[in-house]
């Protein structure tokens, strides 16, 4: 799938195992603990040249991943979302498209934002436009997103492509419905009470914009009374379950920081760089997606009724042990 050589090969399935066994991306401490007779400085001198000459991203690493999980074939469930941190001034922002497998968030195509601003649909539509290109007979099932991730050209855009989504919208988004005026989503909502929801029954468009897409909105009110709005351009009646998977991508970006690979510990501010890095743990969180699939030990339920730990922490450990 990659066109490395034996030697950029073999440094590259050193930085996948050394960052899934140690927890980090900090390449002076995985270098200590690279089975290697050579001497430390030239294991480090190694991981360095390759992040210097190597340039992998996610047209080059989804075929893996999707070769690693058998997602050729399938519908993919998707998820877009944004993450981003500071190392210094260096604004760290990126923009990935995750997919749902078994439950778990596994990166699949991603890009490095130039700004610390949120994306526009350009950069959203230019990413599938990459991920398009390397799975052209790509089907997806359903695409999720949150609040940020919303506008008429992206959703029309997204209709354009046959991509069926689930878009949450701010409770003070104005929507028009035909023969009714414009109305802010709360005003529609204000009788709902905690647990219940509302399917609006006429098609919406956002503002007043006439060239906005019909779109379904399904509102819902939760235990601490905050709204939860969803737009969507397919079954409304499985919208609120379709978007409760956009929490898997939550939990990809917890796994890629804190809770798995402290992806906020690197020191790399080089967008190329960057990219390579990332590759590296979107295989990484393939491999423990895939080993999870194969744990032999299941995950104990703790009295509060909650797992003791995540699956992906399951697949991590279980591929390290192996």
């Amino acid at each position: 799938h990659l066109p490395l050589s034996a030697s950029r090969r073999e440094t590259l399935a050193w930085l996948v195992l050394l960052i899934m066994r140690q927890g980090t991306v900090c390449l002076w401490r995985l270098a200590a603990h690279a089975e290697s007779h050579a001497r430390l400085a030239s294991v480090q001198r190694r991981f360095y040249r390759f992040f210097q000459h190597v340039h992998l991203d996610g047209a080059l690493t989804a075929r893996i991943v999707a070769a690693l999980l058998g997602l050729e074939g399938r519908p993919w469930r998707l998820t877009i979302d944004r993450t981003n941190w500071f190392f210094g001034k260096a604004s760290i922002n990126i923009l990935m498209i995750a997919v749902d497998w078994q439950g778990i968030g596994v990166p699949l195509m991603w890009t490095l934002l130039p700004t610390r601003a949120n994306s526009d649909a350009a950069a959203r539509l230019k990413l599938f436009d990459r991920l398009a290109l390397v799975f052209p007979d790509m089907q997806i099932a359903s695409l999720t997103g949150d609040r940020e991730f919303i506008g008429n050209a992206w959703m029309a855009s997204l209709q354009a492509r046959n991509i069926a989504f689930v878009l949450r919208l701010k409770d003070t988004q104005i929507i028009r419905r035909n023969n009714f005026p414009s109305r802010p989503v709360a005003i529609l909502a204000r009788h709902i009470q905690p647990g219940q929801k509302l399917i609006v029954k006429q098609p919406c468009r956002l503002a007043d914009d006439p060239d906005a897409p019909a779109l379904r909105v399904v509102i819902m009110r939760l235990r601490n009374r905050e709204l939860l709005v969803l737009a969507t351009n397919s079954n409304s009646k499985a919208a609120l379950k379709r978007y409760r998977a956009r929490w898997r991508i939550e939990c990809l970006f917890a796994n890629l920081k804190s809770r798995g690979f402290d992806l906020e510990a690197t020191h790399l501010i080089d967008p190329a760089k960057l990219e390579t890095l990332i590759a590296c743990l979107a295989i990484a969180v393939a491999l423990a997606a895939k080993s999870e699939a194969h744990a032999s030990t299941p995950i104990a339920i703790k009295a509060h009724g909650r797992r003791a730990f995540s699956r992906f922490a399951l697949g991590l450990k279980t591929f390290c042990k192996a």
